[in-house]
């Protein structure tokens, strides 16, 4: 889940999003009395959440705000621990034989934030050495703060509110269920701010659409059966999302494909990339294919979406290899290989590849949301769409 470049046309359309036919009656069935419901999931949970925003480096580089706390390591002229500072924006680029304790806490006071490499973040944060050496820093924020760096970091701010709506909901129960998982296994955050996650950009680009979006849905999550699902998202679906057990052999009755053309006329619905042959057989040799020079890549079945199940590979000796689509494309790269829809052709001294969509093509189709608020369609209604059978309840805040 990563974000994107987008280009923005003013006043006129928002970028990625298009006019089309609303879905049929057969395909989308909406609850009135449950989209009014006051119903509060069984899920409780703290209205905190620990975010690796750094991990493993040499340095950070900090900036305080006017007022903080701080423990665990000294800018020059910081007052006593636990005393706040009057001295505006000291900073300070750290390294690990600068802790004099095994974990240093800079908390801001009042309403300040505090930015690492360049970023400004709410909330306080846990810096750590690893045994390796390096720097880890965790950003200890209010879950809401944290929706809002989520959506900012995933679509275009100016999309209309109700497509941000639902990414801020989407965005909340991916976190929330997370969260739950994270602290069952004892882990010492809750998530990662990379694309296996969750982009989150902090605080920097958060404009009025994002906060609206996100207060204007507070508390709200996605529930199946009364419990958080995997709200997986992506950029474009290509024209059909696919179901969960064909992309990663899990079923979930949440996750099934539906056909969506209202990102068609997305940014990211149609893409084209090359490598050249050489660097392509260096890069399966690397991940433990033994091939020589490749002549023909060959689907061998598709899901009912489109898209490649498993590739066949046959090299200038006549030897054929096969590989999972999905390993094919994160060998390559999920930004060279958008998507696993794509055909493949051989062209002299390089492999070229046209496709569509951006992403695995499961659960919410971003660009398709952007499409459906375009017609008028609220955010209920667009996750209802993208993941069947669902509610979206409210949690319990302990």
């Amino acid at each position: 889940m990563r974000q994107q470049l987008w280009m923005i046309i003013p006043l006129v359309f928002f970028s990625g999003c298009a006019e089309m036919t609303p879905p049929s009656s057969e395909d989308y069935f909406i609850d009135e009395a449950a989209a009014n419901s006051d119903m509060k999931t069984d899920v409780e949970i703290h209205p905190r959440i620990r975010v690796a925003i750094v991990m493993h480096q040499v340095s950070i580089h900090i900036v305080a705000p006017e007022y903080f706390m701080l423990s665990g390591f000294d800018f020059d002229g910081t007052p006593p621990a636990g005393q706040p500072s009057e001295k505006r924006f000291q900073e300070i680029t750290l390294t690990p034989n600068q802790l004099y304790e095994k974990k240093a806490i800079l908390t801001p006071v009042g309403d300040g934030q505090i930015e690492i490499n360049g970023n400004p973040y709410r909330g306080s944060m846990e810096i750590s050495e690893e045994p390796d050496g390096t720097l880890t820093v965790i950003n200890d924020v209010d879950l809401e703060d944290y929706v809002m760096g989520v959506v900012a970091g995933e679509v275009p701010k100016n999309w209309p509110l109700e497509a941000l709506k639902a990414q801020a909901i989407a965005a909340r129960t991916f976190a929330v269920l997370k969260r739950e998982e994270a602290r069952a296994a004892g882990n010492t955050y809750d998530l990662e701010n990379t694309a296996l996650f969750q982009m989150y950009q902090g605080s920097g680009i958060i404009n009025d659409n994002i906060q609206k979006a996100v207060s204007e849905t507070s508390e709200e999550i996605i529930t199946y059966d009364n419990k958080p699902i995997e709200a997986f998202f992506h950029s474009n679906c290509g024209g059909e999302t696919s179901d969960a057990k064909s992309v990663w052999s899990q079923d979930k009755p949440y996750l099934q494909s539906v056909r969506c053309d209202y990102g068609n006329q997305g940014p990211h619905y149609r893409w084209k990339a090359e490598i050249l042959i050489p660097d392509l057989v260096r890069e399966l040799r690397a991940a433990g294919m033994k091939i020589g020079d490749v002549v023909e890549i060959n689907p061998i079945d598709r899901d009912d979406s489109g898209r490649i199940k498993q590739l066949a590979i046959v090299d200038s000796d006549g030897q054929m290899r096969t590989i999972k689509s999905s390993t094919f494309r994160m060998v390559l790269g999920p930004d060279l290989i958008r998507s696993t829809n794509f055909e493949a052709h051989v062209e002299n001294d390089r492999v070229v590849f046209n496709g569509l969509g951006w992403g695995h093509g499961v659960g919410l189709c971003q660009e398709g949301a952007c499409g459906m608020a375009m017609m008028g369609f609220n955010a209920f209604e667009i996750l209802r769409y993208y993941y069947r059978g669902i509610m979206v309840e409210t949690l319990k805040i302990q």
